[in-house]
């Protein structure tokens, strides 16, 4: 049975960025206090936690300490920075000891978690190649069309017949048939309504600081049985 449940949705916090993200470690830290202060029940990243492959076991360290400081369930879906290939950052021993509230997605064809407590379903598709073949929001299933459903994808939105051939395409027609509650987007860094019908789907944008905002953002979702689904932006302590 489907119950309220808030949620904090972020994307590109690229840790490890010294130069287009060289606040991202505090942004993180504000976002973790900001779950804290709104008291939701989950936090989502949606893409590139880090900004590659090569960033430092600290980064990692970093990452993992904020993540523990909460009780949340935090769920990461690996974005075009950070993809779940061989060499993935998400496969360094480091992380066979994660916090127990820690959930990633690893299956590129998609897969669901879980939450039987609450009534919800996240789904993602784990980015093994940010390629034109990979389309982050096709496929999606979930187990139990009672429970609230969130699919959370990684990738490039564009309008039916722009034919970019740009790679992780994300289309209206993909939000449109998802069946989703809520579609949580990554890529981009500014925050953007790409809403479709019925279906709220938004960019977070990344949590730094952008230059003409005065704080960093998230996306605050409200999922009440009652009265549906709303989204705010809420601003991040600086």
């Amino acid at each position: 049975m489907k119950k309220p449940v808030n949620i904090v949705h972020t994307s590109d916090t690229h840790l490890g960025d010294p130069y287009g993200h060289s606040a991202s470690e505090e942004s993180l830290k504000n976002v973790l206090d900001a779950v804290d202060s709104t008291k939701s029940n989950f936090l989502i990243i949606v893409g590139d936690v880090f900004d590659n492959e090569r960033v430092s076991n600290d980064s990692v360290c970093f990452f993992l300490d904020q993540i523990s400081r909460t009780n949340v369930p935090v769920i990461i879906l690996p974005g075009n920075h950070d993809l779940m290939h061989s060499n993935s950052v998400y496969k360094r021993p480091i992380f066979k000891n994660s916090p127990q509230n820690l959930y990633i997605f690893q299956n590129p064809n998609g897969e669901e978690i879980q939450f039987k407590n609450f009534g919800i379903s996240f789904w993602g598709k784990a980015m093994e190649e940010h390629s034109p073949k990979f389309k982050p929001l096709t496929n999606i299933s979930f187990g139990n069309n009672e429970f609230w459903k969130i699919a959370l994808a990684h990738g490039q939105f564009e309008e039916e017949g722009v034919n970019s051939g740009r790679s992780s395409l994300i289309s209206p027609q993909n939000i449109k048939e998802s069946g989703c509650d809520y579609v949580a987007l990554g890529h981009w860094d500014s925050f953007t309504d790409v809403s479709q019908d019925n279906i709220p789907a938004y960019y977070s944008g990344c949590p730094t600081k952008l230059s003409k905002q005065k704080t960093g953002m998230v996306s605050l979702i409200n999922l009440d049985p009652s009265i549906g689904v709303s989204h705010t932006r809420y601003p991040l302590n600086s």
